[in-house]
């Protein structure tokens, strides 16, 4: 349930009612008003939702005590004067969501020091690759992490500078029991992928993007270290890449082709040169099941022969190619129970956002996928449902 609204008298009597809860996960409400249900919720091991409404108030929160169990904890809108609640249980502390918070780097730094059990560490791009090096050096036991994107706008994130290849490397070498990785990173090199493939042997599910602020990477394409991950971690079965035009060259599609073969679900952005790279990639897919691509510069005609030749696809979905206005070439991949449904590109609802790139309405879109329910009878009409004749 979400936006579901809650007094803190119910959350007392929820507490008083129900001794063996374990996990609570609510929309915004004020810390200070949840003094009397930690009281009695004493079994609690997980807490998500909590938020301080007025920061610097260090009185207003100073009663708080957070039950004894506690070990999986995400507060919203903490900010450096608040964030020392934390720091009498830090230590037995498996996963922290500091993805809603005010910290800066430094405020990172301070607090996942203090926290060397962690399993699950969620947090923005202000880290920095400083932040990532504290947790290579603290948290050894880490299985998941995952760094969003931060502020669009600059603030924090900007001043202090994102993630790149140096904050993974460090991850790579520190924490060496990762099952998962999602991260936005400002700049990459081959050496940081590499370095995950290295020691990162335990990984099954890797998303990387790369973003667009910086006007220079260090090194494109990333074809090398593409393949060296894949190659290294052989228990990968999602892989999520989406990088800037010239981040992945026709050989390394190539590469992701012939060392994915484990592989069940993949997402691709602005990756390919030619149509040739993506008839490299479709001959060693032969286990995915599920396909994403974004931002492509391969033919329709490509695309629907690539498909034919990845024989465990149950869903393809493609953003952003060279349409026609029909989608008359996507017949070519038409089968029994296959839907594929076409959406044009449609220059009416093309506009410039302030990169000056188009929206995403304004680009053709191809959906496809298994269903043993036939046609689908309620597309919308920007949506052209493509049949045999």
């Amino acid at each position: 349930m979400t936006e579901l609204e809650v007094m803190p008298a119910e959350l007392e009597l929820l507490a008083k009612n129900c001794k063996s809860l374990i996990s609570l996960k609510i929309s915004d409400c004020d810390l200070s008003d949840l003094i009397g249900f930690f009281h009695s919720v004493t079994a609690l091991e997980e807490f998500a939702g909590g938020t301080f409404n007025e920061q610097g108030e260090l009185a207003k929160y100073g009663n708080v005590k957070f039950p004894s169990r506690l070990c999986s904890l995400g507060l919203t809108f903490m900010g450096t004067n608040e964030m020392a609640i934390i720091f009498p249980f830090s230590a037995i502390l498996k996963m922290l969501d500091l993805q809603y918070t005010f910290l800066t780097t430094e405020d990172h730094c301070q607090l996942i020091a203090k926290c060397p059990n962690l399993l699950v560490l969620a947090v923005r791009n202000v880290i920095g690759d400083r932040g990532l090096g504290v947790v290579a050096d603290t948290c050894k036991k880490l299985q998941r992490l995952r760094i969003e994107r931060g502020d669009d706008e600059g603030g924090l994130e900007e001043e202090q500078g994102g993630v790149s290849q140096v904050g993974l490397m460090a991850i790579a070498v520190g924490c060496r029991e990762l099952e998962y990785i999602a991260a936005y990173v400002s700049d990459i090199t081959n050496g940081a992928l590499e370095s995950i493939g290295t020691f990162c042997k335990k990984l099954y599910d890797f998303r990387l993007v790369l973003l667009d602020r910086e006007e220079r990477i260090t090194e494109l394409p990333l074809d090398n270290g593409v393949r060296t991950l894949l190659r290294g971690c052989t228990k990968l079965r999602r892989f999520a890449l989406y990088l800037r035009p010239g981040g992945l060259s026709d050989v390394g599609l190539g590469y992701i082709g012939q060392c994915s073969g484990n592989i069940q679900y993949m997402l691709l952005g602005n990756v390919g040169e030619t149509d040739d790279g993506l008839v490299r990639f479709a001959s060693g897919c032969v286990n995915l099941r599920k396909l994403e691509l974004r931002s492509c510069c391969f033919s329709e005609r490509a695309l629907a022969l690539a498909i034919l030749h990845m024989p465990a696809l149950r869903y393809v979905w493609v953003q952003g190619y060279k349409a026609s206005q029909t989608g008359r070439d996507l017949m070519l991949m038409a089968r029994p129970f296959w839907n594929i449904e076409f959406t044009p590109p449609n220059p009416e609802n093309a506009r410039l956002i302030e990169d000056g790139e188009s929206c995403v309405d304004s680009q053709a879109q191809i959906l496809a996928y298994y269903s043993l329910a036939g046609k689908r009878l309620d597309c919308p009409q920007s949506v052209v449902p493509l049949y045999p004749a």
